[in-house]
């Protein structure tokens, strides 16, 4: 296989997105250490009011979906893929201050959709050969076991906030095209708002920028991004 220098540059900034992912969880961890008793036990009393906001030591089980409505060609190189997928979330905070609550999730993502064109033969006879680009589906699942997640104004109904995880996904057929792999890598960065009611039941709307890789463990690897939409219901324990 011909190494270009597209190739180079997109596996580079593969790698270099899921070691940031890997190597930010210890900074953000010894932060967390690092914030002033005072503040640590009065967001770790679970005896307190919902109302006062997320607190340490919390849970968070939900479940969300989501779906693309654009394939830019950024790092990946497959245009016009379209992308879905639903999962189911464990979260744990691991910190609280006065306004940002940090925590650490976990996706088990049982369904997820991947279509894209691929370069198929829909004609042939003596001396001739046509090829097309038909639509083709396929589906997988996977996890994401790496995923930081900040709330900000940690004790308001609307919270904004900002996420990243890193993990994998494992399709029926090798995606997005032949040749490459069934077992895919993926990162995504996403950002929204989470209203929090008192009751600790909250509702999540949010952007999310995902990229899906094979990693250059198979013969070809095109690489797909996304942008997406997604919603999600949890409740906080």
């Amino acid at each position: 296989m011909r190494i270009t220098p597209d190739r180079v540059r997109s596996l580079r900034s593969f790698v270099l997105s899921i070691h940031g992912l890997i190597f930010l969880a210890p900074l953000v961890l010894v932060s967390a250490v690092s914030v002033p008793a005072q503040s640590a036990d009065s967001t770790s009393d679970s005896t307190q009011s919902p109302s006062e906001g997320i607190r340490k030591g919390w849970n968070e089980l939900g479940i969300w979906g989501g779906i693309s409505f654009h394939s830019p060609t950024l790092i990946g190189k497959t245009p016009d893929a379209r992308f879905g997928n639903i999962g189911l979330r464990y979260g744990r905070v691991l910190a609280a201050s006065k306004t940002v609550a940090f925590e650490w999730t976990i996706d088990v993502i049982p369904v997820a959709v991947l279509s894209n064109p691929r370069p198929e033969v829909t004609a042939s006879g003596p001396g001739f050969t046509v090829i097309s680009l038909v639509r083709h589906s396929v589906y997988g699942f996977g996890a994401a076991p790496i995923g930081l997640k900040f709330n900000f104004r940690r004790n308001r109904r609307v919270q904004p906030f900002g996420h990243a995880t890193g993990g994998f996904l494992y399709f029926s057929r090798q995606a997005p095209v032949d040749d490459s792999s069934q077992f895919n890598f993926t990162f995504d960065f996403s950002g929204g708002v989470q209203i929090v009611n008192s009751n600790r039941r909250s509702f999540t709307i949010g952007y999310k920028y995902q990229h899906i890789s094979n990693g250059y463990t198979g013969t070809f690897n095109p690489g797909v991004d996304v942008q997406m939409v997604w919603a999600g219901f949890s409740v906080f324990k």
